[in-house]
């Protein structure tokens, strides 16, 4: 059995109702690559929670995962993903059992003379990187050798590159082998020309073996030509969790950014969504968006249920229009068996945070912090982030 799973995109909903059966790759491998097809609207929603493709097998629905090259379709098919690959094999990290390495950075050295319109990114893993944040920066910035280094001997954080002119790629999803980050036609991240890939490393290994593994990282771009809107990043964070012992828990928080853009640019936001990647560890069982302000007020926009591993970056297709919309009410819920409570952190502690893409002239990252417990409701406790803090970055001159 699946976890149920729902969620919207421009008026278009979808219940996973947990009925179809999961398989990975067969042990000698497919002989060909899996196409899939043959199953209903609500068998095919359901596998591609998990980016998978479903196919009809001995009369039953089956999901499984696409061949290295190719994604998942909603109608439950395999299709090559779109744009020319251009592949980098990163460094062997061998893990302990429990390890966890962080601290360390890997770059790749693009060497590309001319912009690269970026409308796919395809991660393949051995199992062992429990979450990697992937930015662009100009070559010129955190020189040296490619490779695997300390991040500080360089002077790299995330918040650096982007303040000097970087941008944000993609994002993996907890502990997934593979995923696909895939833009609606005609959508795209740029990376200008002479630009350099940097990533954080963050490997765990949740096993009772030694583990040796990479990363091999794939950037599918399309001419410019065939682009109509260059992208923009977004991050909400929920910090300074207090997930209750022996109990459920919901933490959310309110961002409500029309203040911050009247305030910065004269004007109310209009998102227009493209991409969502929630973020969150092993306890949790829910991971929630919704609408603030505007008709859609309330409206639930990603609603993702359980915690199994697996890519669940969301592509909106067609893109969701929030026009009205002003902010956004985010959070998760958690089951703690343990007898302490659990806070934000690495390890066996808890996050809750999303990447996206907009189609908007700003970037921001709003960070929610101070959370006040409320209320139980039944059996759950319930708290509440005070405040929302909200980082207007000007994106236009990154989109050309």
């Amino acid at each position: 059995m699946r976890v149920a799973v729902a969620w919207a995109s421009a008026g278009w909903l979808v219940f996973a109702m947990g009925t179809v059966a999961c398989s990975g790759d067969d042990d000698g491998g497919p002989a060909a690559p899996r196409l899939g097809g043959g199953c209903d609207a609500a068998q095919a929603a359901e596998c591609l929670v998990d980016q998978h493709a479903c196919e009809i097998v001995s009369g039953g629905p089956e999901c499984f995962g696409c061949a290295p090259g190719m994604r998942a379709e909603r109608d439950g098919t395999c299709v090559a993903i779109e744009g020319t690959p251009l592949q980098h094999r990163f460094a062997d990290f061998t893990t302990m059992p429990g390890e966890e390495i962080l601290g360390l950075c890997q770059s790749w050295t693009l060497q590309n003379e001319e912009d690269l319109y970026v409308t796919g990114v395809e991660l393949m893993q051995g199992g062992m990187s429990h979450h990697s944040n992937w930015l662009w920066v100009p070559d010129s910035l955190y020189e040296g050798e490619d490779g695997v280094w300390p991040c500080e001997e360089r002077g790299y954080s995330q918040t650096s590159a982007v303040i000097a002119g970087g941008g944000v790629v993609y994002a993996q999803s907890t502990q997934a082998l593979r995923e696909v980050q895939q833009f609606p036609p005609g959508s795209a991240v740029r990376i200008p020309a002479r630009a350099r890939i940097i990533s954080g490393v963050h490997v765990l290994n949740v096993g009772s073996e030694p583990v040796t593994s990479h990363i091999e990282l794939t950037l599918y771009s399309v001419p410019r030509e065939q682009i109509s809107v260059v992208l923009a990043p977004f991050h909400l964070d929920l910090r300074e969790l207090d997930i209750q012992p022996r109990t459920t828990t919901r933490g959310y928080g309110e961002c409500d950014l029309g203040r911050e853009f009247r305030n910065f640019h004269g004007r109310e936001p209009h998102f227009v969504w493209y991409w969502g990647l929630p973020h969150t560890h092993m306890l949790a069982s829910r991971f929630f968006v919704q609408a603030m302000g505007g008709p859609r007020d309330g409206e639930y926009l990603i609603d993702l249920r359980g915690f199994d591993g697996e890519a669940h970056g969301i592509t909106f297709d067609p893109p969701l229009d929030l026009e009205g919309v002003t902010g956004f009410r985010f959070g998760c819920e958690w089951e703690n068996p343990r007898s302490e409570s659990v806070e934000w952190g690495f390890g066996d502690q808890e996050m809750c945070e999303m990447l996206g893409f907009m189609d908007e002239e700003f970037a921001f990252e709003s960070t929610v912090r101070v959370p006040e417990l409320q209320a139980p409701e039944g059996d759950m406790a319930v708290f509440k982030g005070a405040e929302c803090h909200t980082l207007l970055i000007p994106w236009a001159s990154r989109q050309e």
